[in-house]
């Protein structure tokens, strides 16, 4: 989806790329991301880093996490379909033909990044713990929480009550999975590099991201379980949903001090700002989504009541009010990110070549768009409803262009090459 770091120096003042043995250490520590995101190549090396040609198996060893950006913004184009009011005819075969895609396409890249870390041993390591490639690790289980819920929209309506029991289990080993790499992972971010404060980009949020799908998640699966599941689906999901948004929100405020104080991101970097838009639309449409369930699945007051609550049959009422408030709020929010994003790199595009990161412009805005049909369908609006239904035509078409430009890159040997992939740096 999404890049994480910046390519090209900076207007800020840099240290030393010849330290002296005074600053040495500090140099050491201080990692900066945008500065060290150039590969430094001296004229004698060009030919060990640059060769003309190399083998597919060479090659292979810069197949980086950041692949699975493509899995998400795939992924998360079949949940717009899925989603498209006033359907019009072949729209969920389209929907599910996108869905078989990504998952053919999920396992190809599993496939080719473990035979990565099979014939060139080191790289697995290497990936993790180097910031450039490691926070495009959260990409590969973004890629699975889209499978699930596209699960819901293409596979549930074709299968027995197996696969309802399946979505229930893969939703908490989910959650267990992602909880650990919120926590761990930042554990290794504080504690390998150190990273520079005006470099910050909103990807630098993206480990937390597949702990708060959990909230989508949630609001997709819960509505075909039984209460006694969904109910503490539904609890879950929206714990998980607001630490992820609690996370963005720290993360916006080094983010949007560092545009003051540091002006924009480098321009290969631009992409990465329409991570921003993510945080605050998937929440709302998560919100949106669970509510609607507690309704579906009649939790209240048919399994549980709310102690202190006199009519318990107001209950789910309320929910899908204050839902439908909250999703509006931050709709808004969503909506000044993605006009931030949306200027900054429409001015840069025409001198950008294509790298991973141009998934970032999909993505993200698979979020904001969902939202936007979801308001609009609570709140009866066919006008509303027709801009997000316009969204998601527009994504659809971008993603198509985007995979265009990816293909080629591979050919032309713009990524998966010594030095221009996220491996390239330390």
């Amino acid at each position: 989806m999404p890049a994480t770091y910046e390519r090209f120096p900076s207007r800020m003042a840099r240290p030393s790329r010849t330290p002296s043995p005074s600053n040495h250490s500090v140099f050491e520590e201080e990692t900066d991301l945008e500065a060290s995101s150039v590969p430094l190549y001296n004229d004698d090396d060009k030919s060990k880093h640059n060769p003309e040609n190399l083998s597919w198996s060479e090659r292979l060893k810069h197949f980086t996490f950041a692949w699975f950006a493509c899995t998400m913004s795939t992924g998360g184009i079949a949940f717009v379909v899925s989603v498209i009011p006033n359907r019009l005819t072949g729209l969920t075969e389209l929907g599910t033909a996108i869905f078989v895609f990504n998952i053919i396409l999920f396992v190809s890249f599993t496939i080719l990044m473990i035979t990565r870390f099979i014939m060139h041993p080191g790289t697995l390591k290497h990936s993790l713990a180097n910031p450039h490639e490691g926070f495009f690790f959260a990409t590969f289980w973004l890629s699975l929480a889209t499978m699930f819920t596209n699960t819901t929209a293409y596979g549930i309506p074709n299968s027995g009550p197996w696969l309802v029991d399946a979505l229930w289990i893969a939703f908490w080993v989910y959650t267990a999975c992602t909880t650990l790499i919120a926590i761990f992972y930042y554990h290794v971010l504080f504690t390998v590099k150190k990273l520079v404060i005006t470099n910050v980009l909103p990807g630098w949020v993206l480990p937390i991201f597949p702990a708060m799908l959990v909230g989508t998640l949630a609001s997709a699966i819960a509505k075909f379980q039984p209460a006694h599941r969904a109910l503490p689906m539904v609890v879950a999901g929206l714990a998980y949903q607001g630490l992820g948004m609690m996370v963005a929100i720290m993360m916006y405020g080094l983010y949007f001090g560092r545009l003051l104080t540091s002006g924009l991101p480098a321009e290969a970097s631009r992409p990465a700002m329409f991570i921003a838009v993510g945080p605050p639309a998937f929440t709302a449409l998560a919100l949106i989504g669970m509510a609607q369930d507690v309704v579906i699945t009649e939790i209240f007051p048919n399994y549980i009541e709310l102690n202190g609550i006199i009519d318990q049959t107001l209950i789910p009422d309320i929910f899908q009010l204050l839902a439908l408030l909250s999703a509006i709020f931050l709709w808004v929010f969503a909506f000044w990110c993605f006009g931030i994003a949306a200027v900054a790199n429409i001015e840069a595009i025409p001198r950008n070549d294509f790298h991973l990161n141009w998934y970032a412009y999909v993505f993200p805005n698979v979020g904001f768009t969902i939202a936007t049909i979801q308001i609009g369908v609570r709140l009866d609006s066919d006008a509303i409803t027709t801009v997000g239904t316009f969204m998601a035509g527009f994504l659809f078409f971008l993603l198509l262009l985007i995979m265009f430009c990816h293909i080629k890159a591979v050919v032309k040997k713009g990524i998966m090459w010594p030095g221009k992939d996220e491996d390239a740096h330390h």
